[in-house]
């Protein structure tokens, strides 16, 4: 059996802290942008050495708009391929499909049910433009 995260034993030491974040966010009665999203981006980009953040709502939010940042900035273009997990959770299939590019499905390892390496390069063509790992486990 492949067990998932214990999320709660994870972040059991942020608890309060999350719980605080939470009730300020609802006391204030802005649960999209507001202060709390603002302060965040500012302290994330931060930490990440940048000059920009940009908070969104989940992961195929996050993930379409770095695919649609990559056609805009010509780094990719419509029709391109990107290699992902066949196993994989559906936002990265629906990122990809959503910014008209085409998934290149790549089977698991047997072992850790992640993107098998191996079989990468046969799944690599002239149009593939990327490689999208998940780690599910």
């Amino acid at each position: 059996m492949t067990v998932f995260l214990d999320l709660a034993k994870i972040n059991a030491q942020y608890n309060q802290e999350l719980k605080d974040a939470c009730a300020r966010v609802i006391d204030s009665g802005w649960y999209v942008l507001g202060k709390e999203v603002s302060e965040f981006e500012k302290e994330f980009s931060r930490y990440c050495g940048t000059d920009y953040c940009l908070g969104v709502a989940n992961g195929l939010d996050a993930l379409t708009l770095i695919l649609r940042a990559y056609i805009e900035m010509g780094v990719m273009q419509k029709g391109d391929e990107v290699i992902v997990p066949s196993n994989t959770y559906i936002a990265s299939i629906l990122s990809i499909t959503e910014s008209g590019l085409t998934p290149t499905l790549v089977e698991p390892d047997i072992n850790t049910f992640n993107l098998n390496p191996d079989l990468i390069e046969s799944k690599i063509t002239r149009k593939t433009k990327a490689i999208l790992p998940v780690h599910l486990y």
